[in-house]
């Protein structure tokens, strides 16, 4: 499966939104469909929990998991969504959605703040954002704490979805775990960019989850003004 490029030059002069109905529109046609069947293959519907994955940075996973988020929060309007930013390293919800970037996961993990207090909402009532939150000096240490889980579960008690937009496979074994703490993954791959080989390696890394698809992605940026237009509140 492989998307439209969502470029920021394609959707810079289209309106976002249907006046008709009140809901966030998305202007390139067949995105919003690509994002549904994503969802809608699995076998009962969305899955509770989600990762998305990739092997390095740069092939779209962070667009994967917001674009998955926003069709099942539009969708399915009485199913609560949240988006967990779980790349500490290379945190960008704060930045592109226009928010202070903490409290947020990191701060959760240590017990600063409760993740209530870390959630940021968007346009969509349904759908929240927990971003990466403060800069932590090692924060493969917070990913491997047994707080990891236990906060991915309580997002599971208060959400009906949670997708966990994970850093990069190769470059950060911790996604190993945070994948097998999730109902599904989908491994996210440039087409015409990520070699075999390294595609066979994060599946590899990945071995133990599951892995419930692999797609194939061409978009450029990491987080289309498409997907932030929709959200941002």
């Amino acid at each position: 499966m492989t998307t439209t490029p969502l470029t920021r030059d394609r959707i810079a002069s289209t309106d976002h939104r249907d006046r008709g109905e009140g809901r966030q529109a998305w202007p390139i046609p067949d995105a919003e469909e690509l994002f549904r069947s994503l969802y809608t293959g699995f076998d009962s519907g969305p899955a509770t929990s989600l990762a998305v994955c990739s092997s390095v940075n740069g092939e779209g996973k962070t667009t994967t998991s917001l674009g998955i988020a926003i069709a099942i929060a539009q969708d399915l309007p009485d199913r609560r969504v949240v988006v967990v930013e779980t790349d500490l390293w290379r945190a960008v919800f704060a930045k592109d959605f226009e928010f202070s970037p903490s409290p947020g996961l990191a701060d959760v993990l240590l017990d600063r703040v409760p993740v209530s207090s870390a959630l940021r909402p968007t346009r969509l009532d349904n759908l929240t954002l927990l971003p990466a939150g403060s800069h932590i000096a090692n924060p493969q240490r917070l990913l491997r704490s047994s707080r990891m889980p236990e906060v991915i579960d309580a997002l599971r008690r208060t959400h009906d979805v949670v997708v966990v937009d994970t850093p990069a496979v190769l470059t950060h074994s911790e996604v190993a775990l945070l994948a097998r703490m999730v109902e599904e993954v989908i491994l996210v791959v440039r087409f015409g960019v990520t070699p075999a080989r390294q595609l066979n390696d994060a599946l590899a890394r990945l071995r133990g989850a599951n892995v419930r698809g692999i797609l194939v992605n061409d978009t450029k940026s990491s987080v289309p003004e498409l997907v932030r237009q929709i959200a941002r509140l």
